[in-house]
């Protein structure tokens, strides 16, 4: 085998980096995949490439938080998968701050996305003037409390399973 020189260790990396931002765990795991076992090498490299800036954790986790709440994820799992990428919880909180989301907000929003059929049917059943043809258009806020348990509990679930906490599910009753 040849040896490997830090040409082609930066070379990869910048490979890897040219097509999305990566954690420097990320980029070290699939360094080893790819070249083999030289850690140190790896380190020294992705080291330079974090100290010319081309390599920035805070910035992929404030693209990683950008991209994740544009697909209406909530913060639990985004978290949890950016500590999966080894981002320090410093540098998440930090994110988190600066990213500006009003999860609140948020979770109303793809609650009312996701179950705007069994809303309809609550606001059909409270709107019984037969001179109205059409469905009022749904309000971004709704009163979810008007919807049976077993919906309550499917939304909530739903909820939970994207990553949304208890006091932003709960913000929804």
């Amino acid at each position: 085998m040849t040896d490997i020189k830090p040409s082609d260790v930066r070379r990869a990396a910048m490979d890897f980096l040219a097509r999305r931002e990566h954690s420097r765990y990320e980029i070290l795991c699939k360094l080893t995949r790819r070249l083999g076992d030289n850690p140190d090498l790896f380190e020294q490299e992705v080291g330079k490439l974090t100290n010319e800036g081309l390599q920035s954790d805070r910035r992929l986790a404030e693209a990683f938080i950008r991209a994740r709440t544009n697909r209406g994820q909530g913060p639990v799992k985004i978290k949890m998968e950016l500590r999966n990428k080894q981002v320090s919880d410093d540098i998440i909180t930090t994110a988190f701050e600066e990213c500006g989301v009003d999860f609140l907000a948020l979770a109303q929003s793809v609650a009312v996305r996701k179950f705007r059929d069994a809303l309809h049917k609550v606001v059909e059943s409270e709107v019984q003037d037969p001179e109205l043809p059409e469905l009022p258009e749904l309000p971004e806020a709704l009163n979810i409390k008007a919807l049976d348990v077993k919906t309550q509990a499917r939304i909530s679930r739903f909820m939970q399973q994207r990553g949304f906490s208890y006091e932003h599910i709960s913000s929804l009753y």
